[in-house]
């Protein structure tokens, strides 16, 4: 390693070396250590006997002075102890350009770039890019996120590598997953009733172009930053120096982070006036309060899921119908509601929270109405359940699974073998019973109409 000599100098007979240190990216190299180092007898030997005889730090327009230096023939070196940039701009000593000091010298404008391999402050981010989504509706148009079809959503398709990213039509930012290459750009799963009017990135239409990113989409750099657009894993690197005071002795540092594009992903919307024959049956309507629902499905098929929690279905027959309404994963709330169609709309359903859904929620299935009025209600059904041993009839202790759509909840089964599940809708659902003397019982339950009492029996 380098060491720091005390060479005694008489006054005044020192000499002073002046320059100007800068980045690869011309900008000031500020807070860099400098040094003046011993020429050593041979090159191979650098680690070994080389010595520093001056130090100074770089102020904020990069100026560095190196005072006291004892008459001799030196190198310079700035950056990291164990890889310094050598004057006049190089890595390898034996580049390296050897200033001669006589005594009482002065030498200036030892300028030059130091590399980024040599600085120790230097931190290195590969950031992702959020590019802000702006939708913009005509007439008061919903936006819808769910249809017949599926998700509605943006998809981007990259090229050359033809990966795909999906992202929900009423989400707020759309993070790429690398900021180079083309991209094209579609809406997917619109519902009929729908259509395009514009679709830009900047000034970039969407319609006609692929969505390519420049270094004029991307924020101002900071003094002292340098932004690139490389073949990185993300895309774009962001080279910035770490204040004096948070470096450590690692020689780089290289995170991961993300930035926000300046241009805007602009969607417009508009309402088509649709030529198909009209549909026989109604239209039911609600909404749910709670955010971040993704689908709705009335008797298994399908409606249309709006932004703002508003849902419908159209021609829907007379008969009575279980609607329910999924999140986007297993531990979101889940919605449903019971209602009996006619011959008349129905408005304002309101879905009430269930704490699973049938496991047969998305099969086609609807049952006669009869001759009854229209109605809906939202009137949820229990499970009671009694569980004895079966040759003593005696109540057991253990554990009781609920098995719904994409979720199983876990009870806990008392010594009187008493247990009870609340907020059902109608439909097929899983049940185990496990006890702690390791015997079991797997069914499946159908609830129907009205509360479910169970009389269970384990061997």
């Amino acid at each position: 390693m380098l060491l720091l000599q005390g060479i005694p100098v008489p006054p005044n007979q020192g000499g002073t070396v002046t320059g100007i240190l800068t980045t690869e990216a011309s900008r000031p190299a500020a807070g860099i250590r400098v040094a003046v180092m011993l020429q050593p007898e041979s090159l191979s030997d650098v680690a070994n006997v080389a010595s520093l005889v001056s130090i100074a730090e770089t102020d904020e327009a990069g100026r560095f002075r190196l005072e006291n230096i004892p008459p001799g023939r030196y190198y310079i070196a700035a950056g990291r102890v164990e890889g310094p940039t050598y004057y006049p701009g190089t890595t390898e000593i034996a580049a390296g350009k050897i200033l001669t000091i006589a005594s009482g010298d002065t030498v200036s404008g030892v300028d030059f770039v130091m590399k980024d391999v040599s600085d120790r402050g230097l931190e290195t981010i590969h950031a992702m890019l959020r590019i802000p989504i702006q939708i913009h509706i005509e007439d008061d148009v919903r936006i819808p996120v769910f249809s017949e079809r599926g998700k509605v959503q943006l998809r981007l398709t990259h090229f050359p590598d033809g990966g795909r990213t999906d992202v929900p039509l009423d989400s707020p930012i759309l993070t790429l997953p690398i900021a180079t290459g083309d991209y094209q750009v579609g809406i997917e799963n619109l519902p009929d009733d729908y259509s395009v009017k514009s679709l830009s990135y900047g000034s970039i239409n969407l319609l006609n172009d692929k969505l390519k990113v420049t270094l004029a989409d991307l924020p101002r750099p900071e003094p002292g930053e340098r932004m690139l657009l490389t073949a990185t894993q993300t895309g774009i690197e962001l080279q910035r120096r770490i204040p004096a005071s948070n470096v450590v002795s690692s020689p780089q540092v290289v995170v991961l982070g993300s930035i926000l594009s300046k241009s805007d992903l602009t969607l417009t919307l508009s309402k088509t006036t649709s030529t198909a024959p009209a549909v026989p049956g109604v239209q039911v309507r609600g909404r749910v309060e709670y955010a971040g629902q993704q689908e709705v499905y009335l008797s298994g098929v399908p409606g249309t899921l709006y932004a703002d929690g508003t849902f419908e279905f159209r021609g829907v027959p007379a008969g009575r119908h279980v609607v329910a309404m999924l999140g986007s994963t297993s531990t979101s709330r889940q919605f449903g509601a019971v209602i009996t169609v006619g011959s008349s709309d129905v408005e304002n359903l309101l879905l009430l929270d269930t704490i699973a859904l049938p496991l047969d929620i998305l099969s086609p299935r609807a049952e006669p109405a009869g001759a009854i009025a229209d109605s809906s209600h939202t009137t949820m059904h229990s499970i009671h359940g009694h569980v004895v041993e079966e040759s003593t009839h005696h109540p057991v202790a253990g554990i009781v699974t609920f098995r719904g759509y994409a979720r199983s909840m876990t009870y806990s089964l008392p010594t009187d073998g008493e247990f009870e599940i609340s907020n059902l809708l109608p439909g097929t659902y899983g049940l185990k019973i496990q006890t702690f003397e390791s015997t079991s019982l797997d069914r499946t339950i159908v609830v129907g109409n009205e509360d479910l009492d169970l009389n269970l029996s384990v061997r």
